[in-house]
C-alpha cells in the first residue's frame, strides 16, 4: 500500500498572517483612540471638535488611497504594499508620542489613514479572496475578528499608561510602546505573506455558482456603476460610516463626562472588544448560511437600538444596565462598518471587479469617517453634551436600513439576469 504525503495547504498561514495584521493594526492603533481623546485633549487644552479634524485627515487619506486600490495592487504586490503600511503607522506612533500641537497630530493623521488602508479592510479582504473559494463570510469574518481580540488586549495594556496617575501626558508613553509593536509586526507579517496560491496568478470561481459565501464571475465596474444598487448601497456605505464611526469615538468620552471611572471604561471597552470578536464571527457564518438579505437588517436594527439606549445610560444602576445593553448592540452593528462592505461588494457585484468596486465602498465609508467624528464633537462642544446626535443618529440608522432593502432588490435582480445570461451562453 502506498502512503501518499498531503502537503500543507499554505492558505492557512496566510490566514494567520491576516489575522495578526488586523490584531495589531487595527488592535492598537484604532480601536482604543477613545481611551486617547480625552486625556490629549485635556492635557494640551485642546477642544475635542478641533482634535477630531485628525480622524477626519486619517479617512480621507485612507479614502483617496483606496479610490487607487486596485491600480497600487497590481503594480507593486501585496507585500510591498503592506511593508508601507505598517512603516507608517509605526512613524504614525512615534509622532504622536513627541506632538504638542494640534498640526503634529494632523500629521500623524495622514500617516495614519496610510497605514491603515495597506493593513486592513481592502487588503486583508483582497488576500482572503485570493487564497479562500467558498465560505468567504467566514474567514473573512475570522481576520476581521481580531480586530476585537487586538483591542482587548490593547486597552489593557495602554490604559494603565495613559491614565498614570501626577502624568497627564502618559498618553506618549502608550504610543512610543505601540510604535515598536508596529514595527516588529510588520518585518514578521512582510516575511510569511505570498501574492498568489502557488501556480495561480488570480482568483477564479465557478460562474453559475449561486451558493452562498462562494464567489461568482460578477460585472465588471463600468456595468456596475449603471446599475442604481452601485449609488444606493454605496449611500448606505456612507451614512453608516458617518453614525457608526462617529458615535463609537465618542462614547468613552461620553462615559467619562457623566462620571463614569476610568478603570470602568476600560473593562468596558476590552469587554465591547471581546465581544466584537466573537459578533464579527458569528456575522461572518451567518451571511455564509443565511445570506445578505438575512444578516444586514439583524446589524442594522442593532444599530438604531443601540444609538437609542445610548440616551438613558447614566451612573444609576439602570444606567449602567444600558451600558451593558449598548456594548451588546454595537457588537452586533459594527460589523456594518468592517466586515460587511466586503461581503456587500462580492454579494452584489461578483469577483471580475472586486478590487476596484470594494476600494470605491471602502472610500465611501472612509468618507463618512471623516465628517461623521468632527460633527458629532461639534454637537458636543455647541450644546456640551452628545445627546441630540444620539437621537438624530436612531433615526436616521432606521432610514438606512429600509434604503438598504430596496439596495437588495435591485442587486439579486442583477445578479440573477447575469447568471441565467452565463448558464445560457455555457450550454
Amino acid at each position: 500500500m502506498t502512503l501518499e504525503r498531503k502537503c500543507f495547504d499554505y492558505k492557512w498561514v496566510i490566514l494567520a498572517a491576516c489575522f495578526f495584521m488586523t490584531f495589531t493594526s487595527l488592535g492598537f492603533c484604532s480601536s482604543n483612540k477613545g481611551l486617547y481623546l480625552a486625556a490629549i485633549t485635556d492635557a494640551l487644552k485642546i477642544p475635542r471638535s478641533l482634535f477630531a479634524l485628525r480622524d477626519s485627515i486619517r479617512y480621507v487619506a485612507s479614502a483617496l488611497l483606496n479610490l487607487c486600490f486596485g491600480f497600487l495592487i497590481g503594480k507593486f504586490g501585496i507585500r510591498k504594499l503592506v511593508a508601507f503600511g505598517f512603516l507608517m503607522l509605526s512613524a504614525c506612533m512615534f509622532v504622536d508620542s513627541v506632538a504638542s500641537n494640534v498640526l503634529q497630530f494632523y500629521a500623524s493623521g495622514a500617516m495614519l489613514g496610510l497605514g491603515l488602508a495597506f493593513t486592513t479592510g481592502t487588503m486583508t479582504s483582497s488576500i482572503i479572496r485570493r487564497w479562500f473559494k467558498k465560505d468567504i463570510g467566514k474567514y473573512t469574518g475570522i481576520v476581521y475578528a481580531a480586530n476585537g481580540i487586538g483591542g482587548a488586549l490593547a486597552a489593557q495594556i495602554v490604559s494603565p499608561i495613559i491614565n498614570e496617575a501626577e502624568n497627564p501626558f502618559g498618553y506618549r508613553n502608550a504610543y512610543r510602546l505601540v510604535a515598536c509593536v508596529m514595527l516588529i509586526s510588520g518585518i514578521v507579517i512582510v516575511a510569511v505573506l505570498r501574492e498568489h496560491p502557488k501556480g495561480e496568478t488570480q482568483t477564479t470561481y465557478e460562474k453559475t455558482s449561486q451558493k452562498r459565501g462562494h464567489g461568482w464571475v460578477g460585472m465588471e465596474y463600468r456595468q456596475a456603476v449603471k446599475r442604481p444598487t452601485f449609488y444606493l448601497a454605496g449611500v448606505t456605505v456612507l451614512l453608516t460610516g458617518f453614525m457608526l464611526q462617529g458615535i463609537s469615538s465618542a462614547y468613552n468620552a461620553h462615559l467619562k463626562d457623566i462620571g463614569f471611572d476610568p478603570g470602568y471604561i476600560a473593562t468596558i471597552a476590552s469587554v465591547s472588544s471581546l465581544l466584537l470578536t466573537g459578533s464579527k464571527l458569528l456575522v461572518g457564518v451567518m451571511y455564509d448560511k443565511l445570506g445578505l438579505r438575512t444578516v444586514m437588517p439583524i446589524c442594522q436594527i442593532s444599530a438604531v437600538l443601540a444609538f437609542a439606549v445610548l440616551l438613558l445610560i447614566n451612573t444609576s444602576a439602570f444606567g449602567m444596565s444600558m451600558a451593558v445593553a449598548y456594548t451588546v448592540f454595537k457588537t452586533l452593528a459594527l460589523p456594518l462598518e468592517t466586515l460587511m462592505i466586503p461581503l456587500i461588494v462580492y454579494d452584489l457585484f461578483g469577483d471580475a471587479s472586486a478590487d476596484k468596486i470594494l476600494g470605491v465602498f471602502l472610500a465611501l465609508n472612509y468618507t463618512g469617517y471623516a465628517i461623521g467624528e468632527p460633527i458629532i464633537n461639534l454637537c458636543y462642544d455647541v450644546l456640551g453634551s452628545y445627546n441630540l446626535a444620539f437621537a438624530i443618529c436612531a433615526v436616521l440608522m432606521l432610514a438606512i436600513t429600509v434604503l438598504f432593502q430596496f439596495a437588495l432588490c435591485s442587486g439579486y435582480r442583477d445578479k440573477k439576469e447575469i447568471l441565467t445570461r452565463q448558464e445560457l451562453d455555457a450550454v
